[in-house]
């Protein structure tokens, strides 16, 4: 089994959130994207019965690179960087004792609705993945090389300025990505890639395109039940002694730049 195949069988189920608030944005995209706190926290509640444990970025990595499948365990993340993730998915999680993984867009940091540097590091510093989501939320797959490199490199330089260790993973802004945006990644140090949906995998066994199941605002307990056990019997079908050995990384690289 290929080194890369053998990343793809390790990463547990991922879970892909926006905003958590109390009030509906009007317009129906936005509204799709914003559960309420009760139905973040009840998903939390229902990953717990089913014995499930929620990781970071470095907790994924370093199991990754010991050629493990992080056991009974599912990584959350959230886009965007919206205040309302600090104010009400932030303390859930804490209450919970869960980790999550927040996808940031440097440029809109301290902007109206997003967070502060504060809130960032304050998260960061109670075990919280940071990590990036571009300078600007673009497509990738629109802009030329130099562009794409100015939206990784200095949403890295940002993050890591800030928080004082390393970034490893890239969520692309409408899931978008090509060749390029890989290579850019793979220079840079990033470790992993998240798009959003299938359809934009172009090699299924790439740490570079790691695909989300898309939480929604008003999913009911069942369906949202039923999206957990999908993914899971998926990912029971490959036993963990089928991983193989993953060495320090796909660039090489193991920990901190």
């Amino acid at each position: 089994m290929s080194a890369l195949l053998a990343v793809l069988l390790a990463i547990p189920m991922v879970l892909m959130y926006h905003r958590v608030d109390v009030s509906s944005p009007s317009d129906h995209t936005s509204r799709a994207l914003t559960v309420s706190p009760a139905q973040f926290e009840a998903e939390l509640r229902y990953l717990h019965a089913q014995g499930l444990r929620t990781i970071g970025i470095a907790e994924l990595e370093r199991d990754v690179a010991g050629g493990r499948r992080p056991e009974r365990a599912v990584l959350i993340t959230f886009d965007d960087g919206y205040r309302d993730q600090f104010r009400y998915a932030f303390p859930i999680l804490q209450r919970y004792g869960d980790r999550a993984i927040f996808f940031v867009n440097t440029g809109n940091v301290g902007n109206s609705r997003h967070l502060t540097w504060q809130q960032i590091e304050i998260m960061h510093r109670a075990g919280m993945s940071i990590e990036c989501h571009g300078v600007d939320h673009v497509d990738l797959a629109l802009l030329d090389a130099a562009a794409q490199q100015y939206e990784i490199d200095d949403c890295i330089r940002s993050l890591e300025g800030h928080l004082h260790d390393a970034v490893q993973a890239y969520a692309y802004p409408s899931g978008a990505f090509d060749a390029q945006t890989i290579g850019i990644e793979e220079r840079a140090g990033l470790l992993f890639g998240f798009t959003t949906d299938p359809s934009f995998q172009t090699q299924r066994d790439s740490p570079y395109e790691l695909t989300r199941l898309r939480v929604t605002s008003g999913m009911s307990d069942a369906s949202f039940a039923a999206l957990i056990s999908s993914c899971r019997a998926h990912a029971e079908a490959f036993p963990p002694g089928s991983l193989g050995h993953f060495e320090g990384g796909p660039s090489g690289k193991s920990g901190p730049r």
